[in-house]
């Protein structure tokens, strides 16, 4: 069988849908630690919009630290259904 070679904006966009079909599952129950990456697929917006905006607003959903071995690489994550929730009710462009 052939290998097939993609582009790297299109492994991107394969590793987004995956990841979009992923997050679509969630719910405001659910306890899943998610990135502020994940965060952006699951909204539709750039990274920078979320990281520099959105996460920043005062009734945003606060970051819990996960424990890692590592805490000076360790990235924010947020509970899932925290974030699904502050999105229904806050659901306006930003």
């Amino acid at each position: 069988m052939e290998s097939i070679k993609l582009s790297q904006k299109a492994e991107e966009e394969i590793v987004n849908a995956a990841r979009m079909a992923a997050l679509s599952n969630l719910t405001e129950k659910s306890q899943n630690l998610i990135t502020l990456e994940d965060i952006a697929i699951y909204f539709g917006r750039h990274y920078q919009t979320v990281a520099k905006i959105i996460s920043k607003l005062p009734n945003f959903p606060k970051p819990v630290t996960p424990v890692t071995v590592d805490q000076q690489n360790s990235r924010p994550r947020y509970i899932a259904g925290e974030v699904v929730r502050w999105g229904r009710i806050n659901a306006k462009p930003y």
